[in-house]
This record gives structure tokens, C-alpha cells and sequence, in this order.
């Protein structure tokens, strides 16, 4: 398959592929894990509950991109002497890839359990958002703070769920 580039990204869109695959095996593996939590008293008080609603929704998801990225129509690329267009595709910044996943295993395994929940999200979230938007350092803490503490007291009030 030879991937061109032309003026709207790369055809055909292989991120979006390997994105779609992604999300729907990291679906696949919530929704295993959610059915095996126990659920003695039935689903509607089963810790698995939400993590199931969450990993259905999510295969829901990636097979709406990867439907989209089927349908859409093909790219006929041409140079301006109306030769096609050849060139190779711009490698995947699989740094950039490498460093988000490591970067949240370290956020569970290390952070999480060393701080807590809440101290190691915003820590988290503010090292990220910060390195991926280079915005002005205070709307980074504002938009950690702000997320850090709606998901803190959505699990609180909504799900009765302390966090560690």
C-alpha cells in the first residue's frame, strides 16, 4: 500500500486506522475486566458497571472512526504539472507516542500511589497539558486544577467512590 501526502494529510489516513485499532482493543480489555468484577447483588450495584459502560462506549467509538475513515472518499493527489504525487509519508512521532504511555504508567505505578489520587492528577495533568500545549503556565494549572477536582467530586458525589 503506498501512503502520499497531499494538501489534507496523508491517504490513506493510517494514524486514523492504528487509532481506531488501539481504542478498540484497549475497549475489548475494560469490557473482559468489568465482566470478571464481581457482581453478586446484580449489575446495578456492580463495581464493574461503570468500567463496562466506559470500555462499550469506547468500542462504539472506534468503530464509528474506523467506519469513517473507510467511507471517506479517496484522495486523488497530483502535482501542479499534473504528474501523480509519490512522496513518502512523514514518520509517525513515535517519541512523542512513547513518552504519553510511559508517561501514564509512571503516573499509575508511581505517582498515584506515592501522593495519591488527587495530588498526582494534577501533578499529571499539569506536567502534560503543559509539554503538549506550551500555553501560559497559569491557564495550564487553571485547566489541571479545574479537571483535577470535577473528576475528584464526580466520583465523590456520583459514584460514592472515594479516591486514594
Amino acid at each position: 500500500m503506498q501512503v502520499i501526502r497531499t494538501d489534507r494529510g496523508l491517504w490513506p489516513p493510517v494514524g486514523d486506522y492504528v487509532l481506531a485499532g488501539s481504542v478498540a482493543v484497549l475497549s475489548i480489555a475494560v469490557i473482559v475486566s468489568a465482566v470478571r468484577m464481581p457482581h453478586p447483588e446484580g449489575w446495578g450495584e456492580a463495581p464493574g458497571l461503570f468500567p463496562l459502560i466506559c470500555g462499550v462506549g469506547l468500542l462504539v467509538m472506534a468503530a464509528i472512526l474506523a467506519l469513517a475513515v473507510w467511507r471517506r472518499p479517496a484522495i486523488e493527489a497530483e502535482t501542479a504539472d499534473g504528474g501523480a504525487l509519490s512522496e513518502q509519508a512523514e514518520p509517525l512521532e513515535l517519541g512523542r507516542t512513547l513518552l504519553v504511555g510511559g508517561s501514564v504508567v509512571v503516573y499509575a505505578l508511581v505517582l498515584i500511589p506515592l501522593m495519591g489520587y488527587t495530588l498526582a492528577t494534577l501533578v499529571y495533568l499539569c506536567s502534560v497539558i503543559w509539554y503538549f500545549w506550551r500555553g501560559r503556565l497559569a491557564w495550564v494549572i487553571v485547566i489541571s486544577l479545574g479537571a483535577t477536582a470535577f473528576l475528584s467530586q464526580t466520583f465523590k458525589h456520583a459514584f460514592s467512590i472515594i479516591l486514594p
